[in-house]
Protein backbone atom coordinates (compact mmCIF):
# COMPACT_ATOMS: atom_id res chain seq x y z
CA UNK A 1 0.00 0.00 0.00
CA UNK A 2 1.51 3.30 -1.09
CA UNK A 3 0.98 6.53 1.33
CA UNK A 4 0.19 9.81 0.07
CA UNK A 5 3.06 12.27 1.37
CA UNK A 6 1.23 15.02 3.35
CA UNK A 7 2.43 17.88 1.36
CA UNK A 8 0.98 16.36 -1.80
CA UNK A 9 -2.39 15.62 0.12
CA UNK A 10 -2.49 19.70 1.12
CA UNK A 11 -1.39 20.88 -2.67
CA UNK A 12 -4.70 18.49 -4.42
CA UNK A 13 -6.37 19.58 -1.61
CA UNK A 14 -5.62 23.39 -2.71
CA UNK A 15 -6.20 22.62 -6.73
CA UNK A 16 -9.73 21.24 -5.10
CA UNK A 17 -10.96 24.60 -3.30
CA UNK A 18 -9.21 26.92 -6.23
CA UNK A 19 -11.28 25.15 -8.91
CA UNK A 20 -14.65 25.33 -6.54
CA UNK A 21 -13.52 28.67 -6.25
CA UNK A 22 -13.74 29.60 -10.03
CA UNK A 23 -16.87 27.68 -10.68
CA UNK A 24 -19.39 29.05 -7.86
CA UNK A 25 -22.03 31.06 -8.99
CA UNK A 26 -21.39 34.81 -8.89
CA UNK A 27 -23.46 36.85 -6.62
CA UNK A 28 -26.30 39.03 -6.98
CA UNK A 29 -25.11 42.64 -7.76
CA UNK A 30 -25.53 44.56 -4.95
CA UNK A 31 -23.80 48.06 -5.64
CA UNK A 32 -24.71 50.90 -7.84
CA UNK A 33 -26.30 51.13 -11.47
CA UNK A 34 -26.24 54.53 -13.04
CA UNK A 35 -29.34 55.28 -15.25
CA UNK A 36 -28.84 55.30 -19.12
CA UNK A 37 -26.23 52.38 -18.19
CA UNK A 38 -25.29 49.93 -21.40
CA UNK A 39 -24.99 46.84 -19.64
CA UNK A 40 -25.24 44.22 -22.53
CA UNK A 41 -23.42 44.51 -25.97
CA UNK A 42 -23.51 41.40 -28.04
CA UNK A 43 -22.95 39.71 -31.31
CA UNK A 44 -23.17 36.99 -33.26
CA UNK A 45 -19.72 35.91 -34.41
CA UNK A 46 -17.31 32.71 -35.57
CA UNK A 47 -19.16 29.46 -36.18
CA UNK A 48 -22.60 30.73 -35.07
CA UNK A 49 -22.61 33.10 -38.20
CA UNK A 50 -22.67 30.54 -40.83
CA UNK A 51 -24.95 27.83 -39.29
CA UNK A 52 -27.92 26.82 -41.35
CA UNK A 53 -31.40 27.71 -40.07
CA UNK A 54 -34.32 25.72 -40.58
CA UNK A 55 -37.34 27.93 -40.07
CA UNK A 56 -38.17 26.56 -36.21
CA UNK A 57 -38.33 28.14 -33.16
CA UNK A 58 -34.79 29.29 -31.50
CA UNK A 59 -33.03 31.13 -29.03
CA UNK A 60 -30.63 34.13 -31.63
CA UNK A 61 -27.37 33.14 -30.33
CA UNK A 62 -25.65 36.19 -29.39
CA UNK A 63 -22.03 34.52 -28.12
CA UNK A 64 -19.91 37.60 -28.20
CA UNK A 65 -20.29 40.59 -25.67
CA UNK A 66 -17.78 43.44 -25.74
CA UNK A 67 -20.31 45.09 -23.03
CA UNK A 68 -21.15 42.54 -20.50
CA UNK A 69 -21.95 43.93 -16.87
CA UNK A 70 -22.26 42.08 -13.88
CA UNK A 71 -21.83 38.95 -16.50
CA UNK A 72 -25.46 39.51 -16.66
CA UNK A 73 -25.57 37.83 -20.24
CA UNK A 74 -24.86 34.14 -20.53
CA UNK A 75 -23.16 33.61 -23.74
CA UNK A 76 -23.82 30.11 -23.58
CA UNK A 77 -27.22 30.07 -22.73
CA UNK A 78 -27.80 33.69 -24.90
CA UNK A 79 -29.83 34.59 -21.91
CA UNK A 80 -30.27 38.14 -20.16
CA UNK A 81 -30.55 38.62 -16.23
CA UNK A 82 -30.96 41.30 -14.92
CA UNK A 83 -28.83 42.78 -12.24
CA UNK A 84 -30.76 45.46 -11.02
CA UNK A 85 -34.63 46.35 -10.91
CA UNK A 86 -35.49 48.93 -13.08
CA UNK A 87 -36.54 50.31 -16.62
CA UNK A 88 -34.62 48.55 -19.58
CA UNK A 89 -34.29 49.25 -23.01
CA UNK A 90 -33.48 46.30 -24.94
CA UNK A 91 -32.79 46.56 -28.91
CA UNK A 92 -32.13 43.24 -30.71
CA UNK A 93 -31.65 42.43 -34.67
CA UNK A 94 -30.39 39.69 -36.79
CA UNK A 95 -29.58 38.84 -40.33
CA UNK A 96 -30.33 36.42 -42.67
CA UNK A 97 -28.51 35.67 -46.00
CA UNK A 98 -30.87 34.28 -48.49
CA UNK A 99 -31.34 34.52 -52.30
CA UNK A 100 -34.30 33.93 -54.79
CA UNK A 101 -37.87 33.45 -52.62
CA UNK A 102 -39.79 35.59 -50.55
CA UNK A 103 -39.67 34.99 -46.49
CA UNK A 104 -40.42 36.33 -43.11
CA UNK A 105 -38.62 36.84 -40.09
CA UNK A 106 -39.67 37.13 -36.87
CA UNK A 107 -38.11 38.42 -33.53
CA UNK A 108 -38.99 38.85 -30.12
CA UNK A 109 -38.31 39.28 -26.52
CA UNK A 110 -38.87 36.55 -24.36
CA UNK A 111 -41.60 37.62 -21.53
CA UNK A 112 -39.73 37.19 -17.71
CA UNK A 113 -38.58 34.42 -17.21
CA UNK A 114 -39.61 32.55 -19.80
CA UNK A 115 -38.23 28.75 -20.35
CA UNK A 116 -36.07 28.86 -23.94
CA UNK A 117 -36.81 28.56 -27.09
CA UNK A 118 -40.03 29.09 -26.06
CA UNK A 119 -43.40 29.13 -28.10
CA UNK A 120 -45.55 32.07 -29.30
CA UNK A 121 -47.18 32.44 -25.92
CA UNK A 122 -42.94 32.90 -24.52
CA UNK A 123 -42.33 36.27 -26.19
CA UNK A 124 -43.42 39.93 -25.39
CA UNK A 125 -42.46 42.36 -27.77
CA UNK A 126 -42.43 41.01 -31.39
CA UNK A 127 -41.68 42.22 -34.88
CA UNK A 128 -42.11 40.60 -38.41
CA UNK A 129 -40.00 41.35 -41.19
CA UNK A 130 -41.21 40.19 -44.91
CA UNK A 131 -38.57 40.41 -47.03
CA UNK A 132 -39.03 39.89 -50.80
CA UNK A 133 -37.19 38.50 -53.58
CA UNK A 134 -33.83 39.57 -54.26
CA UNK A 135 -30.35 38.17 -53.99
CA UNK A 136 -28.90 41.74 -52.68
CA UNK A 137 -30.96 42.34 -50.21
CA UNK A 138 -30.68 40.58 -46.83
CA UNK A 139 -33.31 40.18 -44.38
CA UNK A 140 -33.33 42.10 -41.01
CA UNK A 141 -35.32 41.51 -38.27
CA UNK A 142 -35.69 43.90 -35.53
CA UNK A 143 -37.20 44.62 -31.75
CA UNK A 144 -36.87 47.46 -29.57
CA UNK A 145 -39.14 48.16 -26.58
CA UNK A 146 -39.04 49.00 -23.20
CA UNK A 147 -39.63 46.52 -20.28
CA UNK A 148 -39.59 46.56 -16.30
CA UNK A 149 -37.42 43.72 -14.67
CA UNK A 150 -37.26 42.91 -11.39
CA UNK A 151 -33.58 41.90 -10.27
CA UNK A 152 -32.61 38.43 -11.06
CA UNK A 153 -35.54 37.98 -14.33
CA UNK A 154 -34.08 36.41 -17.27
CA UNK A 155 -35.20 37.40 -21.11
CA UNK A 156 -33.54 36.23 -24.16
CA UNK A 157 -34.02 36.73 -27.49
CA UNK A 158 -36.36 34.57 -29.63
CA UNK A 159 -36.13 33.98 -33.94
CA UNK A 160 -38.63 32.13 -36.06
CA UNK A 161 -38.41 31.91 -39.75
CA UNK A 162 -35.06 32.18 -40.37
CA UNK A 163 -33.65 29.58 -43.65
CA UNK A 164 -30.30 30.55 -44.04
CA UNK A 165 -26.96 31.79 -42.51
CA UNK A 166 -27.01 35.03 -40.53
CA UNK A 167 -23.98 36.09 -42.17
CA UNK A 168 -24.13 39.07 -44.80
CA UNK A 169 -20.62 39.74 -44.69
CA UNK A 170 -20.60 38.76 -48.54
CA UNK A 171 -23.07 41.60 -49.05
CA UNK A 172 -20.28 44.19 -47.84
CA UNK A 173 -23.01 44.50 -44.80
CA UNK A 174 -21.15 44.76 -41.38
CA UNK A 175 -22.11 41.71 -39.06
CA UNK A 176 -21.33 43.53 -35.65
CA UNK A 177 -24.41 46.01 -36.62
CA UNK A 178 -27.00 44.05 -38.35
CA UNK A 179 -26.83 40.69 -35.75
CA UNK A 180 -26.43 42.69 -32.31
CA UNK A 181 -28.12 42.89 -29.02
CA UNK A 182 -27.92 46.25 -27.15
CA UNK A 183 -29.31 46.37 -23.58
CA UNK A 184 -29.72 50.08 -21.46
CA UNK A 185 -30.60 50.28 -18.03
CA UNK A 186 -32.52 53.30 -18.23
CA UNK A 187 -33.66 53.78 -14.31
CA UNK A 188 -35.22 52.11 -11.43
CA UNK A 189 -39.40 52.84 -12.89
CA UNK A 190 -42.08 52.10 -11.17
CA UNK A 191 -42.90 48.84 -11.13
CA UNK A 192 -44.32 49.08 -14.88
CA UNK A 193 -45.10 45.76 -15.22
CA UNK A 194 -46.75 45.81 -18.54
CA UNK A 195 -44.01 48.04 -20.15
CA UNK A 196 -43.20 46.55 -23.46
CA UNK A 197 -46.69 44.84 -23.94
CA UNK A 198 -45.98 42.12 -21.73
CA UNK A 199 -49.27 41.58 -19.00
Amino acid sequence: MHLIAPNFKTFVLGIACLFVTATATAEPYNGYLASQSVVVDARITGSELTENNNGGIKVVEYNHAVINFNDSFDTSSHTFTAPVSGLYNVDARYAQRTCGFKYLLRIGISIPNAIAPGSNASIGPVTFANNDNGCAIPGVAAVDSIMYLNQGDTIFIQGRYQRAPYDVSPWNYVNDYQNRLVIIYLSSGDGCNNCGGVS
